[in-house]
């Protein structure tokens, strides 16, 4: 704490409250000179105003824990989707049963409305050295012509794509298109699709 006391900082006066939980209490009269009126409630009252900051926090805490379990039934949903898609694609017996297994399960997940496996083919070769010039996935946005290049004209808010096969020769794309403009993101974890990934790459070449 500083020193003169004409230079106290608010910090400084919260770390010594802090530190001193019962100085108001020992020293009642302070709160003669203290506003601590809240807005269309009575005479102030610190019990009162602890209650009313413990219920926000509360209620605070209370979303929290309600959107982490909305996010742990999610993700047990979207992991039951995935294990049940590697265990179909064995018995595909060609790239249109994949593409539609993939198509039929993937896109039983609330936030994915399109799920789909593109074969590659020349039209593709832009949309690939422009998304996939770094890495064999992407995640994010796409421009109106891309979206009608893999989603037909669906008009999604975001997506993520997985380029199958080698960078030089690839053999499909794995694309998911979504409602939610936040919900493919650069730094989503790529656990469950990174497996099924791998999967489809030994799948497509022993159907190749």
């Amino acid at each position: 704490m500083s020193n003169n006391p004409t230079n106290l900082s608010a910090q400084d006066v919260m770390t010594f409250l802090q530190q001193n939980p019962d100085f108001l209490l020992e020293h009642p009269y302070l709160l003669l000179d203290m506003n601590l009126h809240v807005q269309h409630q009575g005479a102030p009252n610190l019990a009162l105003m602890q209650q009313r900051l413990l219920r926000e926090e509360n209620t605070k805490l209370k979303k929290q824990i309600s959107t982490m379990i909305d996010s742990a039934r999610e993700n047990e949903l979207i992991f039951k989707l995935f294990s049940d898609c590697q265990r179909a694609l064995w018995y595909c017996k060609n790239f249109q049963e994949l593409a539609d297994i993939l198509a039929d399960t993937l896109s039983q997940s609330p936030k994915i409305s399109v799920c789909q496996l593109i074969p590659y083919d020349t039209t593709l070769e832009e949309l690939v050295s422009r998304r996939f010039n770094k890495l064999s996935r992407y995640l994010g946005r796409l421009d109106l012509e891309e979206q009608k290049l893999l989603f037909s004209g669906f008009a999604c808010q975001s997506v993520a794509l997985y380029l199958l096969g080698p960078s030089d020769k690839p053999t499909a794309i794995l694309a998911f298109a979504s409602d939610c403009a936040d919900h493919f993101s650069p730094d989503n974890g790529n656990l469950f699709v990174n497996e099924l990934v791998s999967s489809l790459q030994i799948r497509l070449k022993e159907l190749a």
